[in-house]
């Protein structure tokens, strides 16, 4: 979703995109200012790209463990632009038959209706309802991308479709925000697809005060975007987000031997950690340096618990390859 041509004036790109930010921190729960100029601006050449990434990794998440079989209609609430309904119509266009976009704002959904020829049998609306709406409800997909950031829980008739696709801030706050809404969802007899393979209690937000769960992807950027960066003090080599997806029916594959890294590797004296999460207890996956050579694993991987593996403590000891989801399954 980057432009192919660097826009006009990237140092204005940069004051927006700042001023945007500033906005967002200073009202974290506040609505996106889409009739302000510098928000379009900053959203269209920034923001959107990033989010679209992000939103795309989270689909390939869900592919990997079989999560969006059988849907044939989204349903994006709080659609912004339509950013995740972009994402979903790249990657799942051969399934979807149907793309509904909700959005107040109807300067976000005018300010970028070019971009909508892209999405699969589109229909935007700016009425605030899920009820009543023509779908399949078992074959729909709900999606909610930095739109329950915005609320105080979710929206009325959430429970109606079969599937939810919640994408947030990777931040503590939203963070474990969206661990409570988990277990929420399991308390109503939903089931976690991922990003985790257990519907027991979350440990981090049992186990930590702090600790949230988060997933991070690679961004592969135009050279205008380095050069936009260099106005900018921060830099996107990588993003990160916090995501759920969930289910009414139960996953289709067996968890029970697979675990998530849940945190980046982590270099220590005579070891090497990794944050893994595989049931209620906060774990870490470890590589002593005398035994193993220490493998570099990223941080959202879905990876087989090796068989021999020793528990002491916290740590999760392996002298065996660590195999990824795609090993484990073949």
């Amino acid at each position: 979703m980057f432009a192919h041509d660097a826009p006009a004036n990237l140092a204005q790109l940069a004051a927006d995109i700042l001023q945007l930010s500033d906005y967002f921190i200073q009202n974290p729960n506040g609505q996106t200012p889409w009739n302000e100029s510098y928000c379009q601006n900053a959203y269209r050449n920034y923001f959107l790209p990033l989010n679209y990434i992000r939103v795309t990794g989270v689909i390939q998440r869900g592919l990997q463990v079989g999560f969006f079989d059988e849907f044939e209609t989204t349903i994006d609430w709080g659609a912004g632009p339509g950013t995740a309904s972009f994402a979903v119509a790249n990657v799942l266009r051969s399934q979807i038959q149907k793309q509904i976009l909700i959005e107040k704002s109807t300067t976000a959904i005018n300010k970028f209706s070019d971009l909508h020829t892209k999405l699969v049998h589109a229909e935007v609306t700016t009425a605030l309802a899920l009820k009543n709406l023509n779908v399949s409800p078992e074959k729909s997909l709900l999606i909610l991308s930095y739109s329950l950031t915005e609320m105080t829980g979710l929206p009325p008739n959430w429970d109606l479709f079969e599937g939810l696709m919640i994408l947030e801030p990777a931040t503590s706050q939203d963070g474990r925000k969206l661990l409570v809404t988990r277990q929420m969802l399991i308390d109503r007899g939903y089931s976690i697809w991922a990003p985790c393979t257990h519907q027991n209690t979350c440990p981090l937000l049992t186990e930590s005060k702090n600790d949230w769960c988060h997933d991070r992807f690679r961004v592969d950027a135009p050279e205008w975007f380095d050069n936009l960066e260099k106005h900018l003090p921060m830099r996107n080599k990588t993003v990160t987000t916090s995501y759920l997806l969930a289910r009414k029916t139960k996953p289709t594959l067996n968890f029970s031997k697979l675990a998530r890294l849940t945190g980046d590797s982590l270099k220590e004296n005579g070891k090497t950690r990794q944050l893994m999460c595989q049931g209620p207890s906060r774990e870490f996956l470890t590589w002593m340096i005398k035994e193993i050579e220490p493998q570099t694993l990223d941080r959202g991987q879905l990876i087989e618990v090796p068989e021999l593996a020793i528990k002491k403590s916290n740590e999760i000891r392996t002298q065996q390859v660590v195999k990824n989801l795609l090993q484990a399954f073949n």
